[in-house]
């Protein structure tokens, strides 16, 4: 599950309502959320659901909720950490990969394992990399 309630979801979200209006908000969530086990009680009419929706629902962006590039976020790049799908393995949590077998560990792998939030490169870096102009 996710972790922390919406409280503490709602207190760690941005400012502003993460879509302009309904017709966004239900065309990104038809993409992610049908197919997230954490909003399958949702889909099969039982309470709970996605917290993340519903911090959404009450006008803040969730943080688990990245774009590209936050001051031209559209509702369309938003990529949600937390999602899971239904066909990803046998429960909403991620599965750590397994040691090999026959192998020893050198160092605990708790420490190193956890959320990676990747952040896409801004356009403009991209290109002055290649040597484009814009």
């Amino acid at each position: 599950m996710i972790p922390g309630g919406v409280d503490v979801l709602f207190e760690q979200a941005r400012e502003g309502a993460p879509f302009s209006n309904s017709d966004q908000g239900c065309g990104w969530m038809a993409r992610w959320c049908d197919r997230c086990v954490h909003d399958r009680d949702a889909r099969e009419g039982r309470l709970g659901g996605c917290p993340l929706v519903t911090v959404a629902l009450m006008g803040r962006t969730p943080a688990q909720w990245l774009t590209p590039d936050a001051e031209s976020a559209v509702f369309a790049e938003y990529h949600c950490v937390e999602f899971r799908g239904e066909d990803d393995g046998p429960g909403p949590e991620p599965q750590p990969v397994p040691d090999p077998p026959g192998q020893l560990c050198l160092w605990p792998r708790e420490p190193f394992e956890g959320v990676r939030m990747f952040r896409r490169p801004r356009i403009e870096a991209v290109l002055a990399g290649a040597g484009v102009e814009r």
